[in-house]
């Protein structure tokens, strides 16, 4: 529609230049018409009774009073073809021999008004060519043109999660939809691996939660319905705290781990690692040594990062927490801080972790202190809030390492 208005305003445009062009030409040819009628007029004075009604003619009469050069059109009567004609008329003034004359110079615009009609019926004839090549093209070509981008679209408006993994191709050369179809692709991607994971980790979670629940009732029932001794009652109570206390672990890392994905830990700090690391190595002092393992703490330079310090704190916490609690008797662990990095290292199973997998939600391949199988998995979540990278791998003893840079 703006096309078609730019186009009418400039046909109408283009009509009333040539329309003036056409004019300016004719305006000039009176201008030299009249200097030779003055030339003829000064040197024979008996052309001031001349009068030539023709096409091409001029007329001379006495006037009283001045009279000022002007262009007009207008129509005259020509004797010769017996009818009126249109003309471009040019009138002016003059004084011979003290005496005011006007002059009237007239030409005839028919093959210039024929010009213009047919400059019209040309640019009408244009604009109707112009339209139709427009119409044609918008339902030809680009119809054709398009239907990669209603492909896409109908595919993205089809896509269910859990039915489909990635989207049928779409052959098409034009750069725009190759690129719309690589963003589609990546978030169909993005979308089926989060809908897996939600997947799977509701189903862990129900499982989780479940268990422990389920066993609690049992018990319950067990000592609702026996008559035990009060030491075995206690007993009874005592595992059902322990299950409840479990539950409450769960419960409590699910929340953490939710607000750590939804960014709602919004306080940015300095955090330095070798003096929150030192921290941590004390608070757990009496738990390893409980454990039977030893802690030691390496500092090579400081790690200073800025974060919010309560997901640092958790950070350093969970990794050495995992390392006292899934270690032997007689084990070690140490934590090395460096400028880049945050080292965990610990003596546990003589065998390596799925390290595909140990950074997963619920994940565990012991049963030591009836874990929650979300501390590594915390671990991860704060790290890739704050740009870290985040590894395992077993040389002989099992490494955690956090880098500020991908290796």
């Amino acid at each position: 529609m703006a096309l078609l208005l730019v186009l009418a305003v400039w046909a109408t445009a283009f009509f009333f230049v040539v329309r003036d062009a056409v004019l300016d030409s004719i305006d000039e040819g009176l201008e030299e018409q009249q200097e030779l009628i003055m030339h003829r007029v000064k040197q024979d004075s008996t052309v001031l009774a001349e009068h030539d009604p023709g096409l091409n003619g001029f007329a001379i009469f006495p006037v009283s009073g001045k009279v000022h050069e002007r262009y007009s059109d207008t129509l005259i009567h020509i004797p010769a073809e017996g009818k009126k004609e249109r003309v471009r008329m040019l009138t002016d003034g003059f004084k011979l021999k003290g005496e005011r004359y006007a002059v009237q110079v007239f030409t005839s615009t028919v093959e210039e008004d024929d010009l213009l009609e047919n400059l019209l019926w040309a640019l009408i004839a244009l604009y109707v060519a112009v339209l139709l090549t427009i119409v044609i093209v918008h339902n030809v070509v680009l119809r054709n043109v398009w239907k990669p981008f209603h492909a896409i679209l109908a595919q993205i408006k089809g896509f269910r999660l859990g039915a489909v993994q990635r989207l049928p191709d779409v052959p098409t050369q034009v750069h725009e939809f190759k690129e719309l179809k690589t963003a589609a692709d990546a978030l169909v991607r993005h979308a089926s691996s989060t809908y897996a994971n939600q997947r799977a980790f509701t189903e862990n979670a129900a499982h989780e939660l479940q268990t422990p629940l389920a066993i609690a009732i049992n018990k319950l029932e067990l000592l609702a319905e026996q008559q035990a001794s009060e030491e075995e009652r206690m007993v009874v109570v005592g595992e059902v705290m322990a299950l409840l206390e479990r539950l409450t672990r769960i419960n409590r890392s699910l929340l953490l781990l939710a607000r750590i994905e939804n960014k709602q830990f919004h306080e940015a700090r300095d955090v330095s690692f070798a003096a929150l690391a030192r921290e941590v190595a004390d608070e757990f002092s009496d738990l390893a040594a409980h454990r039977q393992v030893g802690i030691a703490l390496e500092v090579e330079g400081d790690l200073a990062l800025r974060m919010d310090p309560t997901l640092a704190r958790i950070l350093v916490t969970n990794l050495v927490k995992n390392a006292i609690v899934h270690n032997r008797a007689e084990g070690s662990v140490t934590v090395r801080v460096a400028p880049d990095r945050l080292i965990v290292r610990n003596t546990g199973a003589d065998k390596p972790l799925d390290a595909a997998r140990i950074f997963d939600r619920f994940h565990k391949e012991t049963t030591a202190d009836a874990g929650t199988g979300l501390g590594l998995a915390i671990a991860k979540a704060i790290t890739e809030m704050h740009g870290l990278h985040i590894a395992y791998r077993y040389d002989g003893a099992h490494v955690v390492e956090v880098r500020t840079t991908a290796k």
